[in-house]
């Protein structure tokens, strides 16, 4: 502690953790005689850092206090300060990050057709993050993220980037990235997404209708406004004898305190005059259904010649090439998608849980959404975790912001509802159909 007080060193408590635990490992390779060998191009290197002074006057007070000469182990604790560090040590590195970042961009809008090259907060982040995460993995250094199946469950489309980002670092830099990397550059990409959500829906309009006096609209108004203020703007409070279809075409949501006759409309929320926590749940909940994309006729997606009811596997792969061999003879996807699958599976597992898996392409040129199903007569160990339902999906890259909803509408039916064992259970395409359309 006095030493990194000393000389300014900036670390997370996460980060003075695992330091402590790194010269812990020093000290018990100590005992065993046991070094960590560098090259000399390496061992430059870490000379050259910053770090490198503070890391031997470290192990000089261990030596002083303790006894312990571990004094050849300087290079190993330079590297964990390095690693430890988000900040950037020179122009050059920011330089050659912002490059990295730049093809990273580039291969997700290929990849996906989203485009977050605009987003100068995410590549301030990624900048930072990187060169951290790349020392790391350049020294096939291990961090654990306690927080991926989270991350993987609740941020899929970021995740789904994220794997893309690491199958560029990997090119360029050379380095073998991990789940747990992913899962952290995954909540960069999760953030642009919010952010990049928010401005789009910035400049939304609405009105109330309210029946009961202007009292309770109000305060209606400032609840919604208070919640929602950030992305609603309230243009009107009205009663019901002055709606016209001119006004009702002029807003994107009605918010109203009484049913309205012959209104259908995806505009439409009733609402409760006196609103309680439940009441602003629920109309987030709707709000957010109206961004969604059309996600509701799931026999679209879902097609019963590509339901397998019986599948035998023997392993992960086993399972996807037979499910994806179906896909190619009925014209659903090529040899070349089918490829990107196993690419794709290769780089993190796409077990979910609830004995689901969710194998997909990461480079996908086909021309509609497909989906096949495969429930396997016996459990196979996918990764980790025993699998029964496959959903394997080909999502083109000008549809790939569908991604987040199948998911989603998968995970919901089938791992929330626990819809994977009545699947199971009475495997049926009639069955499938059921548990997705009784999501809501």
């Amino acid at each position: 502690m006095k030493v990194i007080l000393k000389h300014n060193i900036r670390l997370t408590d996460i980060a003075f953790k695992n330091l402590l635990v790194h010269i812990i490992i020093i000290m018990c390779r100590s005992n065993r005689e046991n070094t960590v060998e560098y090259t000399l191009n390496e061992r430059k290197k870490l000379e050259q850092s910053s770090y490198f002074s503070s890391a031997k006057e470290i192990l000089s007070i261990i030596q002083q206090q303790l006894g312990v000469d571990i004094s050849n182990e300087s290079y190993y604790l330079t590297q964990h300060f390095i690693a430890s560090q988000k900040f950037i040590e020179s122009t050059k590195t920011r330089n050659n990050c912002q490059q990295l970042i730049s093809n990273i961009l580039k291969k997700i809008k290929l990849n996906t057709n989203i485009d977050l090259s605009d987003d100068n907060e995410l590549i301030s982040g990624l900048t930072i993050h990187l060169i951290a995460a790349i020392n790391r993995l350049k020294f096939n250094m291990n961090i654990r993220n306690g927080i991926l199946e989270s991350i993987k469950n609740n941020y899929p489309l970021a995740f789904e980037m994220a794997i893309i980002a690491s199958e560029v670092i990997e090119q360029e830099e050379n380095v073998k990235t991990n789940e747990n990397e992913i899962g952290f550059l995954a909540i960069h990409f999760g953030a642009s997404l919010e952010r990049n959500k928010l401005n789009e829906e910035m400049g939304k309009t609405a009105i109330i209708v309210c029946a009961t006096g202007l009292s309770t609209a109000l305060l209606l108004k400032s609840k919604l406004q208070r919640r929602f203020g950030g992305i609603l703007k309230i243009t009107r409070v009205m009663s019901f004898y002055e709606l016209t279809e001119q006004i009702i075409n002029s807003v994107d949501f009605i918010f109203s305190t009484v049913p309205i006759p012959k209104l259908d409309n995806k505009k439409f929320i009733l609402v409760e005059p006196i609103m309680t926590e439940d009441d602003l749940l629920s109309v987030e909940k709707q709000l957010n259904k109206n961004e969604e994309n059309n996600f509701t006729n799931y026999r679209l997606f879902f097609k019963e010649d590509l339901f397998f009811p019986s599948l035998e596997a023997t392993s992960s792969y086993n399972a996807i090439e037979q499910l994806a061999d179906a896909m190619i003879q009925h014209g659903y996807i090529d040899n070349q998608v089918k490829q990107s699958i196993f690419e794709r599976e290769n780089m993190a597992s796409t077990e979910i849980g609830g004995m689901i898996a969710i194998p997909h392409a990461l480079e996908n040129h086909m021309s509609e959404v497909t989906i096949s199903v495969g429930i396997l007569k016996n459990p196979i160990i996918w990764n980790k975790e025993k699998v029964q339902v496959i959903f394997l999906l080909s999502i083109p890259k000008h549809l790939y912001k569908l991604w987040e909803n199948i998911f989603k509408s998968i995970y919901k039916a089938f791992i929330d509802k626990y819809g994977s064992y009545k699947l199971v259970t009475d495997p049926k395409f009639e069955t499938l159909m059921q548990l997705l359309n009784n999501i809501d």
